[in-house]
């Protein structure tokens, strides 16, 4: 089985729930592994790489020192293995010339490995599945060449999103448009119900059932914004791959309706974004919003 070395590029904080995500980076590529640890793991790895100190040792400070008095030494850190949406490690230990691979959470692997500059893999095959690259812009782009199609047939959409992408194609043929821009895709979003984009959008103080009239009127108002453009507009297209980011920042293995929303105030040009605007909308007052909303849900399971 293969093996590539990888590096722990990041630790970042999920807004949807406050879960945390390592972000493992090949060395020497541009290719990223994500995987969910818990809170206290993660606290356990910054503080090691950030070099704090703690006045008394942590649990895996405590695993290091115990490896040390048997005689051993830690070999590597492997994340060997991705069963749905689990993934699962391995630390590897030589002791007495004898090669021992112990079975571990990887939040648990890695925190290891930290503490005595171990190397840390992870399967190719793992990668095949689950890394993502970023381009030198930052942006999105999958290990997977085959799922860069048409924005509407990305794997990553869930069905709500599909049914929104595919709804403003429809509310464009609607007006009589030759486009789909930033207009109709929030058209689309607004009358997909129910979902934490309009749940969101109705805490922020919108009318519901009054916002697709508006809507329309700001597409009658000022149609030289996008109409200038055939099919998808530049403008929507831009808010596609900005939810695409937004998904992964906000820790969602599928592209969601809020994420939409967030993409359309984040990009800066179109009919969406300045309507939304207008009615102080932005990506901050969002965010504090799906906390709210997600913090009443389940949170997602840690890894196991």
């Amino acid at each position: 089985m293969a093996e590539i070395e990888m590096e722990i590029d990041s630790i970042r904080v999920s807004l949807m729930n406050y879960q945390r995500v390592v972000v493992l980076k090949e060395k020497d590529t541009d290719r990223y592994l994500p995987i969910w640890i818990d809170p206290n793991a993660a606290d356990s790895i910054n503080v090691k790489i950030q070099g704090i100190h703690v006045p008394r040792p942590l649990t895996h400070d405590f695993i290091c020192v115990i490896i040390d008095a048997l005689g051993a030494n830690v070999k590597a850190a492997i994340i060997d293995k991705l069963k749905g949406d689990t993934f699962h490690a391995k630390v590897v230990v030589v002791v007495n010339s004898k090669q021992i691979e112990i079975d571990c959470r990887p939040s648990d692997a890695l925190a290891v490995a930290v503490r005595v500059a171990a190397p840390i893999f992870a399967a190719e095959k793992v990668l095949a599945k689950a890394g993502i690259f970023l381009d030198e812009e930052g942006k999105l782009s999958y290990a997977d060449k085959s799922e860069m199609k048409e924005p509407s047939k990305f794997a990553i959409f869930s069905e709500s999103t599909h049914d929104i992408i595919n709804k403003s194609e429809e509310e464009a043929k609607r007006l009589n448009h030759n486009y789909v821009g930033t207009g109709h895709i929030l058209l689309a979003l607004t009358k997909k119900i129910p979902t934490a984009a309009n749940e969101v959008l109705k805490n922020l103080g919108i009318n519901l059932p009054k916002f697709p009239a508006r809507i329309e009127a700001s597409m009658g108002h000022r149609p030289s914004i996008e109409s200038a453009e055939t099919g998808l507009t530049s403008a929507a297209k831009k808010t596609i791959e900005l939810s695409m980011e937004e998904s992964i920042r906000l820790g969602s293995d599928r592209v969601q309706p809020e994420h939409i929303l967030i993409g359309l105030v984040r990009q800066n040009k179109g009919i969406a974004a300045d309507l939304l605007k207008n009615l102080d909308i932005n990506v901050e007052r969002i965010y504090i919003e799906l906390i709210r909303l997600y913090t009443r849900q389940q949170p997602n399971p840690y890894e196991i």
